[in-house]
């Protein structure tokens, strides 16, 4: 996706109020506290491994692919056991991809990490490691949310101009809301997922 128009910015603008307005308090109420949950376990892994809180986000953003999140993290916790007594990543079983517990492995080692090259899991990683208020993660719910009609979207692959225009956007209107971005975001996340289509 290339930069967006200023006509398609203002349907963008539009489509985030729409979703946003469907939030029940219970939507906002959780929206508001997820992200601050998952860096309560990023702080965790952190303190009981003798690592930082970018290196767990990292390991947990890696074993995130076709992974429910409360295996996600028993899956992190797994892999910095294993990284502490020594084991390799054969010896143990997560739920995600082969190639993707081999790449929490080489993190949690130190032997590689993730940059913004990866801009949704980038951002990700800045959101659960430091409730980063400039980051913002732009993943498929997301721009769901964000385009509904406007375009059809089967992935959550978009460029960096686009990423950056929406995450501008997305980080203006959560202010004026009195929200972080990654707050907003959260709430929407629940909210396109029940009226996605309507």
């Amino acid at each position: 996706m290339k930069a967006l128009t200023k006509y398609q910015l203002k349907k963008v603008s539009k489509n985030l109020d729409k979703y946003f307005n469907l939030a029940t308090s219970e939507d906002i109420k959780q929206g508001k506290q997820w992200y601050k949950d998952a860096n309560e376990i990023c702080e965790d892994i952190a303190g009981r491994y003798d690592t930082d809180t970018i290196t767990a986000a990292q390991v947990i953003s890696a074993l995130s692919p076709r992974n429910k999140w409360k295996q996600n993290i028993l899956d992190a916790y797994t892999i910095f056991d294993a990284v502490q007594d020594g084991l390799s990543p054969e010896d143990i079983k997560v739920c995600t991809f082969h190639t993707n517990k081999f790449k929490a492995f080489n993190i949690a080692k130190s032997k590689t990490t993730i940059t913004d090259k990866s801009l949704k899991t980038y951002n990700f990683c800045k959101n659960i490691a430091n409730l980063c208020a400039e980051s913002l993660t732009i993943d498929i719910w997301h721009l769901r949310a964000c385009m509904d009609k406007l375009i059809k979207i089967d992935n959550a692959s978009i460029g960096r101009l686009a990423y950056g225009q929406i995450k501008k956007l997305t980080i203006k209107k959560a202010e004026k809301l009195g929200l972080k971005g990654y707050e907003l975001q959260a709430i929407l996340w629940l909210t396109i997922q029940k009226n996605y289509g309507i």
